[in-house]
């Protein structure tokens, strides 16, 4: 469904497809917001991106609007991500460290990736995020999967609702918005799972480990 589809439908189940009490622009608003508690509280919305390392630069930011990170790659190989305790003990207590190399680690602090050894070449740094929604316009293109688009509705109608002060029926469709953020946080928990067991590995069976310190 596209913005103006599911305002319409919203419109349609309120009973209010010519009022003027509650505007188009609100209402995609209204969208932005179910998106944006969807993005956050089951990670629902996921982006890639690219950018090249600088010889000798250890920090980059986050990309716009992301959420949380899922995996880096460097050089198409997998970083794994550590604590700044961690980076202590590769570096044994000193994070001033200017030891480049190949990255195999990133820590995150304060929306800035930190790679460690400090990359010595130009190759490709790939983020693999979970982000927040654009905000939304008639012509926009709805970025969570079509499979909620009538579950946003239940939100519009909530707000809409309460707007009004009709607090029962704000309490009713609010009731229905609750469920589909569980859903959606059990369907993104399964999803993301895929065709792995459900099992918690130990971390003496992990493929990777740190392999020495970095002077």
């Amino acid at each position: 469904m596209t913005p103006s589809d599911l305002q319409g439908y919203a419109r349609q189940q309120y009973n209010a497809s010519t009022d003027q009490f509650f505007s188009d622009g609100e209402l995609y608003q209204y969208i932005w917001a179910a998106e944006f508690d969807l993005a956050h509280k089951a990670m629902l919305i996921e982006r890639t991106y690219s950018t090249t390392t600088v010889a000798s630069q250890q920090e980059y930011s986050y990309p716009t609007s992301t959420i949380a990170i899922k995996r880096i790659t460097y050089d198409g190989v997998r970083l794994v991500p550590i604590t700044l305790k961690e980076d202590d003990t590769l570096t044994l207590g000193n994070a001033a460290t200017t030891a480049t190399g190949s990255p195999q680690f990133y820590a995150v602090w304060n929306q800035t990736i930190m790679l460690r050894p400090i990359p010595d070449s130009a190759l490709t740094l790939k983020i693999y995020s979970f982000n927040e929604p654009t905000e939304v316009s008639a012509t926009s293109v709805l970025e969570i999967h079509e499979m909620w688009h009538l579950a946003i509705a239940d939100f519009l109608l909530w707000k809409m609702c309460a707007k009004e002060k009709n607090f029962d029926g704000a309490a009713w469709y609010q009731g229905l918005w609750m469920k589909t953020l569980d859903d959606a946080k059990k369907w993104a928990r399964k999803r993301l799972r895929g065709d792995s067991p459900h099992v918690v590995k130990d971390e003496a069976n992990w493929p990777t480990t740190f392999p020495g310190v970095f002077g």
